[in-house]
């Protein structure tokens, strides 16, 4: 007896593509879930390095701060800064400055 051809019904192709199908859909399903964690990963650790370089910055603010306070007279002086008493000077003006950002105190 020779193997005789047996088409294949509607109903097994149908079961067949369906199956394959959800095979795939299956596989795109994995590849969002790994990039969607992926994400969250990367995410959290970019708000880390946020956090962590504000703080820096906070620190470095606050080291510029004490040196500005820490500028008198005599360091002026110690670096060769004149003091100049008498005298005028112009103040350019930006369209968008007003009367109270420049000269109310």
């Amino acid at each position: 007896m020779s193997p005789r051809y047996q088409p294949i019904t509607i109903y097994e192709r149908t079961v067949h593509t369906l199956f394959g199908t959800f095979c795939i859909l299956a596989l795109v399903y994995c590849v969002v879930l790994l990039l969607l964690v992926f994400s969250v990963i990367e995410r959290k650790q970019n708000t880390l390095a946020s956090r962590d370089l504000t703080s820096k910055l906070s620190g470095l603010e606050v080291s510029y701060a004490n040196q500005v306070a820490s500028i008198n007279d005599a360091v002026l002086l110690a670096h060769n800064f004149a003091r100049v008493d008498g005298t005028t000077f112009a103040v350019r003006k930006d369209p968008i400055a007003s009367y109270t950002v420049l000269y109310a105190r």
